[in-house]
């Protein structure tokens, strides 16, 4: 997986900030670099290696004491270097030194990998299995929480269903952390009886606390199906299709895994890419949309029924997008393969009316919803043809670059426009939002503390907190978040 801090929290753009102005610094980046450098270890990458492909990296950014770690793999294919420089050839993008920066741009980035071992490093081996013998922690997996139990308004313990197929309760002296994702955190506090009251109603839940913004603001990174092929790459070797075609390479790249895992199987793809600002993607034309975004009637692309709240913390998210869309250092997209990274559309998941307890909750993306997104996916799309026909890869090799989706026939703006709704994937599986730390007359469902509005002694530790979505993956982020989260909980407790 790889790691950027492009992000909610970044240095010129916190829009925490601007949606909690009279406390903003709690959830600044200067207040989150510590949590994120506890977090995770850094080991930079092998010296031959770093001058080889001028892979720098800076320590400031990066912890040293994680369990965590995160390294690159010890080997690169010499056809990065091409990419790199069709890169540097366009406007507006500028090469970042260290990934942990928080800033747009086209760096080298991380894998969560054990430089030992050469095995993902993530939480359950680098947290869990490392305290086994801890007897107050406890992990029941494959047991699903059926609803936190609430006394009035405290949360006093969870419920959970047994191997038999009944149920049982936990009690809780302190409080109930929830960190169960941006899809099931929302389903499992609408079962608790805290949400939209018209969605509790229409399940037949008794609404202890209405709080319309539980599973709503739902956002995800997209993807557009573009396809462009490089057949030069293909003349530069070595490249990972001559582990298939070439015997010698094959055994070479066998032998040193086997020795002592380096090599071409240490990688699973090359560690360089663009996170790129909309400045930087449609410089002639990032002004015009922001513009349009900011004066649109943002309810009219909401849900009819959405609450105003909900719809109150929309407009403000927008605005806050608006100021972004003109900055050179907010990250709107992902190169090389074009992924949208800042949705301007807000779906929903919420519990199914018809079977709440027993159906997996009814999740609606929206995507599109919003005209600036599919406006915006446009240009990438642009972006990404020019990427590689205006650069020095249409002379790589013998052969120019190929499309095949959308196609050379797809070319003004209005055909581009209507390809792109047959072509959207609306997830890249980083789902946040939908229980968002906001204030609760924007449409919030935690607080700066994580505690969810109108409930004691329950707060939230998961993707589902973030108000808008990170330019980069939400892995590392939600890391941050965690370590906070533990540190908050300690000094209230």
């Amino acid at each position: 997986m790889s790691l950027s801090r492009s992000s909610i929290f970044s240095v010129d753009y916190d829009r925490c900030g601007q949606l909690f102005p009279d406390n903003a610094q709690d959830w600044s980046w200067k207040e989150m670099l510590p949590y994120f450098k506890k977090g995770l270890t850094l080991t930079p990458p092998p010296a031959e290696l770093a001058k080889r492909f001028n892979i720098s990296t800076d320590t400031s950014y990066w912890g040293a004491d994680s369990p965590i770690k995160a390294s690159f793999p010890s080997y690169q294919y010499p056809g990065l270097d091409p990419l790199v420089s069709a890169f540097q050839e366009l406007p507006g993008v500028e090469m970042i030194s260290d990934s942990g920066a928080g800033r747009a741009g086209v760096y080298w980035y991380l894998t969560f990998m054990d430089p030992v071992k050469l095995e993902r490093s993530y939480a359950t081996n680098s947290h869990y299995s490392n305290h086994l013998d801890r007897p107050n922690y406890h992990l029941m997996a494959e047991t699903a929480v059926r609803r936190v139990l609430l006394e009035g308004t405290t949360a006093t313990g969870i419920e959970f269903y047994t191997e038999a197929g009944g149920v049982a309760t936990v009690k809780v002296s302190k409080e109930v952390l929830m960190a169960a994702g941006a899809v099931h955190t929302p389903k499992l506090l609408q079962l608790s009886g805290v949400g939209p009251k018209k969605v509790l109603d229409a399940a037949g839940i008794k609404t202890l606390v209405d709080l319309p913004g539980v599973g709503q603001n739902f956002q995800d990174h997209s993807n557009i199906a573009a396809a462009i092929s490089i057949p030069g790459l293909k003349e530069i070797h070595l490249n990972a299709e001559d582990l298939t075609t070439d015997a010698a390479f094959k055994q070479w790249a066998d032998d040193l895994w086997a020795a002592n895992r380096t090599g071409p199987h240490s990688i699973a793809y090359g560690n360089i890419a663009g996170w790129l600002p909309l400045t930087a993607i449609t410089p002639e034309r990032f002004a015009a949309l922001a513009n349009e975004l900011e004066t649109q009637d943002r309810a009219a692309y909401l849900a009819a029924d959405t609450y105003l709240t909900v719809t109150k913390g929309y407009a403000a998210q927008m605005k806050g997008l608006a100021v972004a869309m003109r900055s050179p250092n907010t990250v709107f997209a992902r190169r090389v393969e074009p992924i949208l990274k800042q949705p301007f559309s807000r779906g929903s998941v919420n519990i199914d009316p018809k079977n709440p307890f027993g159906a997996n909750p009814v999740v609606d993306y929206q995507s599109l919803s919003n005209p600036v997104e599919r406006a915006v996916l446009v240009e990438m799309v642009k972006w990404y043809r020019q990427f590689h026909f205006s650069t020095s890869l249409a002379t790589l090799g013998a052969l120019k670059p190929n499309e095949t989706s959308p196609g050379a026939d797809v070319v003004t703006d209005e055909q581009l426009a209507a390809w792109v709704p047959t072509a959207l994937t609306p997830t890249d599986y980083h789902p946040a939002g939908t229980a968002a730390m906001m204030p609760r007359k924007l449409g919030g469902v935690v607080d700066q503390t994580l505690r969810v509005y109108g409930v004691r002694s329950l707060r939230v530790i998961d993707a589902s907190i973030f108000p808008v979505l990170p330019g980069g993956n939400t892995c590392q982020p939600t890391y941050g978040v965690a370590e906070k989260a533990a540190d908050i909980s300690k000094s209230q407790a």
